[in-house]
């Protein structure tokens, strides 16, 4: 099979939607659409077919999307599936995010973010395997001499990055309001990871961290993550399953531990009553710790459809006031007083990928 063509299967009950998403996708040169009308007969297609992506209704006789959903994950872990939903359910969207799902696509979808969702899945199926690749070739340098694995590993590390990096920008790209977002958190969790002393490994650990803080939110409909109104209570519960959504995506990576704790904990708050677990005090990783004030300072200081940004000093101020409570006090203070040299690089529009590659 072309590596260069994705093969990607449809599956909804209703024929005017398969023809639908089928013609939309057909219009991408390398996507190579399959459909199908019933689920059970569309698990045995995958049993005999390789695909990169998986479609599927949630509501349909017979099997449901989610047990599509649940077939698809024991057959094979690293396969993306976006649902197609017809109603916003918290309660099914919690069970397929803790199925695994990577997105929702809610009827009736614009063409465009029907491509944006598959393009952003096909992403992470390619970022899985060009993991799996580097870990293969990494293995066969082994016996070689030191310094030319260390070399090979240093670019391979730059490229996966680069990965990344593409994965972050493209759920970014689509919004105004959160645009750069995840370079600013990881430039200024990098600048207070230096005051605090971390070390070169720690720094390393803390910018793939931060960049992929928000990845989670590439589930979650991006006309809700663009809502110009305060979401409702039910809206905010969708919004909260984030942080998990993030560090089941990069679950079959292989990325540290610390990584995944990042992603899970950064709405963690430090007195307690955060999410997604409630953790509190120092059970909430250090990296994470870090981010969660970076990240908080950036939205603060950014423009949102609902409401005004705060100057930099005010939200270094809310930072400092809500220590103890939702910040770990010594981190927020050291945050507070050094805020100015902390955001430095951000302030002079240097929060860039290549800064993120070369501050350290």
């Amino acid at each position: 099979m072309d590596s260069n063509v994705k093969q990607i299967l449809v599956i909804d009950d209703e024929m005017a939607i398969l023809d639908c998403v089928r013609m939309s996708l057909r219009s991408v040169p390398n996507y190579h659409v399959s459909v199908c009308n019933n689920p059970g007969e569309a698990l045995e297609i995958m049993q005999a077919k390789v695909f990169n992506l998986v479609i599927s209704d949630i509501q349909m006789p017979g099997l449901s999307g989610l047990d599509v959903l649940s077939s698809v994950v024991k057959m094979d872990p690293n396969l993306p599936v976006i649902l197609m939903t017809g109603e916003a359910d918290p309660d099914k969207m919690r069970a397929a995010i803790q199925l695994g799902a990577f997105d929702f696509l809610r009827k009736p979808f614009e063409i465009a973010e029907l491509h944006v969702a598959v393009k952003q899945a096909l992403q992470k199926n390619q970022l899985l395997i060009q993991n799996e690749n580097y870990r293969n070739h990494l293995e066969s340098l082994v016996e070689e001499r030191t310094s030319e694995l260390v070399e090979a590993q240093k670019k391979l590390e730059k490229h996966y990055l680069n990965t990344i990096y593409a994965m972050v920008y493209a759920m970014e790209a689509n919004d105004i309001y959160t645009r750069g977002h995840s370079e600013r958190v990881t430039v200024i969790s990098l600048m207070l990871g230096k005051l605090m002393k971390l070390d070169q490994e720690e720094l390393k650990l803390l910018r793939i961290g931060a960049l992929l803080h928000d990845l989670g939110k590439i589930g979650i409909y991006n006309s809700l993550l663009s809502k110009d109104q305060a979401l409702t209570i039910s809206e905010y519960e969708i919004i909260k399953q984030h942080p998990v959504i993030g560090e089941r995506i990069i679950g079959p990576i292989g990325l540290p531990a610390p990584v995944h704790e990042i992603i899970l904990q950064h709405h963690e708050w430090y007195g307690g009553g955060g999410y997604p677990n409630g953790l509190k005090g120092e059970s909430i990783s250090q990296f994470a710790r870090i981010v969660a004030i970076a990240d908080s300072f950036d939205a603060m200081t950014s423009q949102r459809p609902y409401r005004m940004n705060l100057d930099p000093y005010s939200a270094s101020v809310e930072i400092r006031d809500n220590v103890d409570t939702q910040f770990d006090p010594e981190i927020g203070m050291l945050f507070y007083e050094n805020y100015r040299a902390i955001i430095e690089p951000v302030e002079n529009g240097h929060a860039t990928r290549e800064l993120l590659f070369d501050m350290f």
